[in-house]
C-alpha cells in the first residue's frame, strides 16, 4: 500500500461513519449547545440569559460552535459532528503515523489508523455533539511534538490551550513541561511560560466574568449526587481497558459474566502487548515516554479523585482509548519478522463486537431515548408556555435546548440557586439528583419535570408540593431506576 493511501483510507473511513452514523447529541451536550446558541445571538457565554455562571467544562468547544452558528451554520448537532468528524479524521492520519515509526509499514500502519477509525467510543461522541474529539487530536498532537523535541515550547501553548478544550488539558501540560526538564532542560522556562500563558490569560478572563475559573458544576456535582463507591472509577477503568472497543458501554448489551470474562482476558492481553512494547520501542529509539506518561496520569488522576466521589462519565474514557490503541500496535509490531502486515487487523477486529451495526456504528448498549423525550416535552412546553416561564428540572440538556426557556437546574450546574439546598438526607435518594422539595416551595417555577426516581422521596411527598402543582402528562421512561417522565405544572400558570 503507498504511503499516501495509507493515511488516506484511515482518514476517508473515520469521516465518512461519523457522518453515516449523523448526529445523535447525548443530554450533557446540549448544555453547551445552549452556551453557543446564546452567545451567537449575543446574550453572552451563558446558559441563562443575563446568568453569568459558566456551567461548561468546555469553554472552547462552545466558541468554535457559536462561531459557526454565527456564520449561519444553526443546526449545531450536525455542525458538531462535522467538527468531530474532521477531528477524527486527523486523529486517525496522526495515529497511522505513528504507527509508522513504530515499525508498521504502510499497510499495518493504515489498519492502526482505520481500529480508530471504527472506534464506536470515538464515534458514539463525535456524534454525541461533546468535545471528546477536539480534545483527542489535540492530545496526541501536543504529545507527538513533544516526542519530536524540537517544537517543545509549541507543544506546551498547544498543551496551555488543550485546558480549555477539557479540563484533563492540565495533565497534559504538566507533562509535556516535565518531558521538557528531562530531555531538553533550557528550554524548560520557555515550556512553563508557554503553557502558562493561554491557561493564565483564561482564568483571568473567566474569573473577571464569572467570579470563578473553574466551572460551577464542578462544584455542584459534589454535592447534587450520591456518594460512590470510592474504587468505582478505578474499576470502571480497569474494566475499559479489556473491554472490545474499549467500551463499557457493552457491558449493558452482554450478559454481565460474559462481559467481565471478555474484559479480564482483555485486560491481560494489553498489558502483555504494553510491556512487549516498551521493550520494542527502547530498542527503535522512539521516543515513547510522553505518551505513556499522560496515559498514566490521566488513569491515575480519576482513580485517585473517585477515592473522594468524583464520578468518571463515559466520555471521559474515550481519550484514553489512543493510547491502548498505540500500546497494543507497539506490542504487535515486536512480532513483526514472524508476522504479516495483516497482524494489525486484529485492532480493527477488536472493535466490532462493541459496534451497533442497526444504529449504525453506535457502541452497544448506548441508549439515547432519554434525550429524544426531553426534546419532544422541551418543544411541548416552548409552545404552551409563555416566554418568561420558567422550567425546573434536574437534567436540563435536551429539554433546555428545545424549550429555550429560562430553567431553574435543581442540580446546581447551571443554578446557584440550588446548591444552599444540599446536601440531602441520604434516604431521599432513590438515585442521583434528587430534587430538594423547600427549592420548588421557595421559587416556585411554573412547570417541572423530572424523572420519578429523582422526585419519588422527597418532592412527590412534600405537602406544599402536591397542593400548587398539578400532573400535566406522563411518559414512560424505563432509566435511571425510573419508569416515568412526569411534567407537574403551577395551577395558577396559565
Amino acid at each position: 500500500m503507498k504511503r499516501s493511501l495509507a493515511l488516506l483510507v484511515p482518514a476517508v473511513v473515520a469521516f465518512g461513519v461519523r457522518l453515516i452514523t449523523g448526529p445523535h447529541p447525548i443530554d450533557d451536550a446540549y448544555i453547551t449547545f445552549r452556551y453557543a446558541r446564546n452567545l451567537a445571538d449575543g446574550l453572552g457565554l451563558v446558559y441563562n440569559p443575563g446568568e453569568w455562571v459558566l456551567g461548561t467544562t468546555a469553554p472552547l468547544w462552545a466558541l468554535i460552535l457559536a462561531a459557526g452558528y454565527r456564520l449561519g451554520l444553526t443546526d449545531l448537532p450536525w455542525l458538531s459532528t462535522v467538527l468531530s468528524a474532521v477531528c477524527d479524521a486527523a486523529t486517525a492520519v496522526l495515529l497511522t503515523v505513528l504507527a509508522r515509526r513504530v515499525g508498521w509499514p504502510p499497510l499495518g500502519a493504515a489498519l492502526v489508523g482505520l481500529a480508530w477509525a471504527l472506534n464506536p467510543m470515538s464515534i458514539g461522541f463525535a456524534s454525541g455533539g461533546m468535545e471528546t474529539s477536539l480534545f483527542v487530536l489535540v492530545a496526541l498532537t501536543t504529545l507527538s511534538l513533544a516526542a519530536g523535541r524540537r517544537y517543545l515550547p509549541v507543544a506546551a501553548a498547544l498543551a496551555g490551550v488543550a485546558t480549555l478544550v477539557r479540563p484533563e488539558g492540565a495533565l497534559l501540560a504538566a507533562v509535556v513541561i516535565a518531558w521538557t526538564f528531562m530531555v531538553q532542560r533550557r528550554d524548560s522556562l520557555r515550556a512553563l511560560f508557554a503553557a502558562s500563558i493561554p491557561i493564565g490569560a483564561a482564568g483571568v478572563a473567566l474569573f473577571a466574568r464569572y467570579g470563578s475559573p473553574l466551572p460551577h458544576s464542578v462544584a455542584a456535582k459534589q454535592v447534587a449526587y450520591l456518594p460512590a463507591w470510592p474504587l468505582e472509577n478505578a474499576a470502571a477503568l480497569l474494566i475499559q481497558a479489556g473491554l472490545p472497543g474499549w467500551s463499557t458501554y457493552l457491558l449493558a448489551a452482554v450478559p454481565t459474566v460474559i462481559g467481565l470474562v471478555l474484559a479480564a482476558c482483555g485486560l491481560v492481553t494489553l498489558a502483555v502487548l504494553a510491556r512487549r512494547s516498551v521493550v520494542h520501542l527502547r530498542r527503535e529509539r522512539v521516543a515513547w515516554q510522553p505518551f505513556a506518561a499522560f496515559a498514566l496520569l490521566y488513569v491515575g488522576f480519576y482513580a485517585v479523585v473517585g477515592l473522594r466521589g468524583v464520578r468518571l462519565f463515559p466520555w471521559y474514557l474515550v481519550p484514553i482509548a489512543p493510547f491502548y490503541l498505540l500500546a497494543a500496535a507497539a506490542g504487535l509490531a515486536r512480532m513483526r519478522s514472524t508476522a504479516p502486515a495483516w497482524l494489525a487487523a486484529a485492532l480493527v477486529l477488536w472493535q466490532l463486537p462493541a459496534i451497533d451495526w442497526h444504529a449504525p456504528l453506535l457502541p452497544a448498549g448506548l441508549d439515547l431515548g432519554r434525550e429524544s423525550l426531553y426534546l419532544s416535552v422541551g418543544r411541548d412546553l416552548a409552545s404552551s408556555l409563555p416566554a418568561d416561564a420558567v422550567v425546573a428540572a434536574p437534567e436540563i440538556g435536551a429539554l433546555g435546548y428545545a424549550s429555550n426557556l429560562r430553567v431553574l437546574d435543581t442540580v446546581g450546574l447551571v443554578s446557584p440557586a440550588a446548591l444552599p439546598y444540599y446536601p440531602l438526607p441520604a434516604d431521599q435518594f432513590v438515585t442521583d439528583s434528587a430534587i430538594p422539595a423547600r427549592l420548588i416551595d421557595d421559587h416556585r417555577p411554573d412547570a417541572v419535570v423530572t424523572l420519578d426516581a429523582f422526585a419519588s422521596r422527597s418532592l412527590l411527598i412534600d405537602p406544599t408540593f402536591q397542593r400548587e402543582y398539578r400532573l400535566d402528562a406522563e411518559y414512560p421512561a424505563n432509566v435511571w431506576q425510573s419508569q416515568e417522565l412526569l411534567l407537574f405544572r403551577r395551577v395558577d400558570t396559565p
